[in-house]
């Protein structure tokens, strides 16, 4: 499974080549902890584009129909960024209108499935006399399958703006990944679930920063995991960012150790 180009450096610091993820066995932390903290400083290196971005995401979610698209547009902007292209807005409207059809046929997909598996929970849940505990345990399964289509969402954007045009082998491809990498795949949710929860407690984040830190954190986990899958060690990313929170609070200083 590839997205495309898989190189490129970004600004990224740090002198020493990293080994090659191909082993199947690779540990789930060993991938969540670089693509968190990449994700981070890259936020942090483009934050006037991402805020930038960001609201124009949310003005273009509010006519709905565009919000696929406006996803698929913050998704390419990302990209550009984890690659360390030059990335300005003319990437988000690139996104949009290149990724628009897809988009929107995977937003409708999303709210069938979404709206399908709450109306089913509802009526197995309600179900009552000798099929109430039938009902409990087909609702709970509902359940289960509504988890795990969330959890495919870590890949499907990624796959999306990566090439991947057919509906049904994104949706094919988003689940694969999803059942081979499930601890990888909560722990990248639970993070970005973690960032919107911040952002919403931030009040403002939400407006400003939520959608475009929650992209660019998507977009550099999902290539941070095919690396495992990479037949070509040369192609994975071979400078892991290495800057601190003294680089945070004190940016004057964060080239003294590289000297």
């Amino acid at each position: 499974m590839t997205d495309g180009d898989t190189t490129g450096t970004g600004g990224r610091r740090g002198s020493r080549r990293r080994p090659p993820a191909q082993d199947p066995r690779t540990r789930a932390a060993d991938l969540l902890r670089p693509a968190f903290k990449r994700a981070i400083w890259s936020t942090y290196d483009h934050i006037g584009l991402l805020v930038l971005a960001n609201l124009l995401w949310v003005v273009l979610c509010l006519p709905v129909v565009t919000a696929p698209a406006a996803t698929s547009g913050l998704f390419h902007l990302a990209r550009q960024i984890d690659r360390g292209h030059d990335a300005s807005l003319r990437d988000f409207f690139l996104g949009f209108r290149m990724r628009f059809l897809p988009a929107l046929k995977l937003g409708i997909v999303d709210l069938a499935c979404g709206l399908m598996l709450w109306l089913n929970v509802d009526f197995y849940s309600h179900l009552r006399g000798g099929a109430t505990i039938p009902g409990m345990v087909l609702a709970a399964a509902m359940v289960w399958v509504a988890a795990f289509l969330l959890l495919m969402h870590a890949h499907l954007y990624p796959l999306l703006v990566g090439g991947e045009s057919s509906l049904r082998q994104l949706l094919r491809k988003s689940a694969l990944l999803t059942l081979d990498n499930l601890a990888f795949t909560i722990g990248i949710t639970f993070q970005a679930l973690s960032l919107s929860v911040l952002c919403v407690i931030t009040g403002a984040g939400l407006v400003l920063l939520n959608g475009s830190a929650v992209a660019v954190l998507l977009t550099t986990g999902h290539r941070e995991l095919l690396r495992k899958y990479s037949d070509d060690p040369e192609k994975s990313p071979d400078l892991p960012e290495t800057r601190t929170l003294r680089d945070l609070w004190r940016p004057w200083e964060s080239g003294k150790d590289d000297e």
